[in-house]
């Protein structure tokens, strides 16, 4: 073995810490199933059918679903908005109510979690539809002539499903919040005076913060994301949503070019959600490392 220069220590390799072995495998499927197909997805959507570099998709995709992106939008932030105010409440309900009434809604409100969003769209086909479930009760009371019943097959049908499949989803996440909130703080604020609003507004609320901004991202990225309810809802009609215009191009026009455009608009409404939620988690776990010790 060759001897070193006097004053040279030797070289000792790089060693990777244990831990990063056990994230090897979760982060090689991240990278997989995700990494991937965005970076793909991005470079694709700058390409024409030779493959050279081109703007065309992107003002061809703004010329033709300005409308539809904005629908998008509109349906996921009114959806997650409802979703949250709903789940909120009944979270509440289900943290300061202990009778029957409130054990048999904690064990029902669970169930949409498990139904599919193919089952939930055939289900809104039936309820929402001219002559559904839905119009023959309003009819039955006075509030619609079933002649001339409401057409639901749109915006407003829309988020009604979006809101009834998250609402539960939402629930499970904020109550969990709201029972990890000792009672002791509660009941200190009750003996103060505080009110059940106040209590909720200045307790439950601000120390289940994390737990309703969790929720809020899941159900906003669900929403955006989701293929089969306003496929079997709306189809083909105008406006929609951006995934159903994607399978229109890829299916009837195998357009990949503006169907990946359409995909970086996607990705580009979620990534408004998932900075504020990482730069918020960031601010608060920095605001608890300088709380005082």
């Amino acid at each position: 073995m060759p001897e070193l220069p006097a004053g040279r220590e030797p070289r000792l390799a790089p060693r990777f810490p244990p831990w990063l072995f056990l994230l090897l495998p979760a982060l090689s499927f991240m990278l997989l199933m995700y990494g991937y197909p965005f970076v793909r997805s991005f470079v694709q959507s700058f390409l024409d059918a030779a493959g050279r570099f081109t703007l065309a998709n992107y003002a061809k995709t703004w010329d033709l679903y300005l409308k539809d992106l904005g629908f998008t939008f509109a349906v996921t932030v009114f959806s997650t908005l409802l979703t949250a105010v709903l789940a909120i409440l009944l979270a509440m309900y289900l943290r300061f109510r202990d009778g029957p009434l409130a054990r048999l809604m904690g064990g029902l409100y669970r169930l949409p979690i498990f139904i599919p969003f193919v089952v939930v769209a055939q289900m809104m086909n039936t309820f929402l539809a001219p002559h559904g479930l839905f119009n023959l009760a309003l009819a039955r009371v006075g509030l619609v002539n079933i002649e001339k019943p409401l057409q639901l097959f749109n915006f407003w049908g829309l988020s009604f499903g979006f809101i009834w499949k998250m609402v539960p989803f939402s629930v499970l996440i904020i109550h969990g919040g709201f029972q990890m909130i000792d009672n002791s703080y509660i009941e200190a604020a009750r003996s103060a005076g505080a009110r059940t609003g106040t209590v909720i507004t200045r307790i439950l609320m601000p120390m289940s913060r994390s737990s309703i901004l969790v929720a809020l991202v899941l159900v906003y990225s669900q929403v955006v994301g989701t293929f089969t309810l306003p496929y079997m809802l709306i189809g083909g009609k105008i406006p929609t949503t951006i995934t159903v215009d994607i399978a229109h191009r890829v299916n009837y026009f195998r357009d990949f070019g503006v169907a990946n455009t359409l995909g970086v608009f996607s990705y580009l409404l979620v990534l408004v959600t998932a900075i504020y939620y990482l730069r918020s988690s960031v601010r608060r776990v920095t605001e608890e490392g300088a709380g005082p010790r």
